[in-house]
């Protein structure tokens, strides 16, 4: 009883408490998250990423891994330059130097094969999860400004 008669001694041991049970608590969250990390990694799709400049020169980077179509792009080794939009996600810029040209409406965009023709991703890249054996072409895209319109790959 002598503890609750003083009040540091009582603050401290307070304190001491805490700090043990904040202590185990990350160390079972820690444990958590490197158990699903490494769980996560097992499971990347792999996939077919290729990417189009607009030009003639197509490069595919086959057998790629990612979880999102982001971190397959990141895994080929691609430099992007993306802005977040929070949780509608990444918008990309530039991929490998390559930049958009608002002037000559030019724009990245990101497709998937279906089997017979090229379709629209229609969402961020780093929201898009991938599926094993997709095939996915990044294009950089003609968007006719009038009616945004946008020009598939050939």
């Amino acid at each position: 009883m002598i503890f609750l008669r003083n009040r540091w001694a009582l603050a401290t041991l307070l304190i001491l408490c805490w700090a043990i049970a904040a202590s185990l608590l990350l160390g079972y969250y820690y444990y958590q998250y490197t158990d699903i990390l490494s769980k996560l990694e097992g499971s990347k799709a792999v996939i077919n990423l290729g990417i189009d400049y607009g030009n003639g020169t197509r490069i595919w980077f086959n057998g790629t891994r990612g979880l999102t179509l982001y971190d397959a792009m990141l895994e080929a080794g691609w430099k992007v330059d993306a802005e977040s939009y929070g949780t509608m996600g990444l918008y990309v810029k530039a991929i490998n130097g390559v930049e958009q040209s608002i002037e000559q409406s030019r724009y990245w965009t990101w497709w998937i094969w279906t089997g017979r023709e090229w379709a629209h991703g229609g969402s961020a890249c780093d929201k898009y999860v991938l599926s094993s054996g997709e095939t996915i072409l990044w294009y950089y895209s003609y968007a006719d400004p009038k009616t945004f319109e946008i020009t598939p790959p050939s």
